[in-house]
């Protein structure tokens, strides 16, 4: 292993695997923003980055380049795709993914892996970094592999555990939502199902100090409590002024959502983030409000 270290001003060599996924994307800005020197990779055929596919991977390209530092974002993250087909899955998100992590190692590469609160059943409130996992589906079970993985070959990589990750943007079911209730369209919103979110940038910067550090072992990125998804709903009609009334709330049932895919409790403990890295934790609300406030004004009615 090298000394080299993760550096402002240029002095380092970032990889970002998966530069083009939604945490991978805003780390790829994120390393650039520092004056580093930061390449992404990506499957997507035609484009500009390194050409990696984890379902069939290349490893001559990290044969010859030297990486201070690697970002893991790459994943087969639909769990209902873990759970459909472990076996594809398992090898992208486990097998492949520690073949790699093992080459930039032995490069002295210095990692930080993506992982998932996923790797827990949600049965416990705000378990910390140390407590038992017991994930409840395959996507849980193979982010838990790579991390036991990581400590039986002592990899050089820290363990970034995230709840619910948000964009800056609108997008996914609150994007949806949002749009109905503009139209006047009544939605529905589990009153059974919570998310303790965190903004993607948070994530690129914990990301980026734990690489600075070169820190190892396992950490928690979470918000400080959760929100069920039919207050956040009306919180977002509230905020954005659209029509609370529209919003009713109803359990999901089990075709719906299967409980694997569902915590009692959806919080991390993220008191050593907070201590280590002086991250302290938000208040999801907080955190909803950020996405909310980025959603465009409803046009007036004529």
């Amino acid at each position: 292993m090298t000394g080299r270290h993760f550096q402002a001003g240029g002095n380092g060599r970032a990889l970002v695997v998966g530069g083009d996924s939604l945490v991978g994307s805003v780390l790829h800005a994120h390393c650039r923003a520092l004056g580093l020197r930061v390449e992404g990779s990506s499957r997507r055929p035609g484009s500009k980055a390194l050409s990696f596919d984890l379902s069939d991977p290349d490893f001559t390209p990290f044969e010859r380049a030297n990486y201070d530092t690697a970002f893991i974002c790459a994943a087969v993250t639909d769990m209902r795709a873990c759970q459909d087909d472990p076996g594809l899955t398992r090898q992208v998100n486990v097998v492949n993914t520690i073949e790699l992590m093992r080459r930039l190692a032995d490069r002295g590469t210095h990692m930080v892996f993506l992982s998932s609160s996923q790797v827990f059943d949600g049965e416990t409130p705000a378990p910390a970094e140390d407590a038992a996992t017991a994930p409840k589906n395959e996507y849980g079970a193979q982010k838990l592999a790579v991390e036991q993985a990581i400590a039986r070959h002592e990899l050089p990589a820290a363990v970034l555990r995230v709840t619910k990750i948000l964009a800056a943007h609108p997008v996914g079911v609150f994007k949806g939502w949002f749009e109905a209730l503009a139209k006047g369209t009544p939605i529905q919103a589990a009153t059974n199902m919570a998310l303790s979110p965190v903004m993607v940038d948070d994530v690129a910067e914990a990301a980026a100090r734990l690489a600075a550090a070169r820190h190892r072992g396992i950490w928690h990125l979470s918000a400080r409590d959760e929100v069920v998804y039919f207050e956040a709903a009306r919180r977002m009609a509230g905020m954005r002024h659209l029509p609370a009334s529209l919003v009713t709330g109803d359990p999901v049932t089990e075709a719906q959502v299967p409980s694997i895919y569902r915590h009692r409790y959806v919080t991390l403990s993220s008191e050593k983030i907070a201590r280590s890295l002086d991250m302290p934790g938000k208040r999801a609300g907080d955190v909803l409000d950020v996405l909310f406030a980025s959603f465009p004004e409803p046009a007036a009615a004529p």
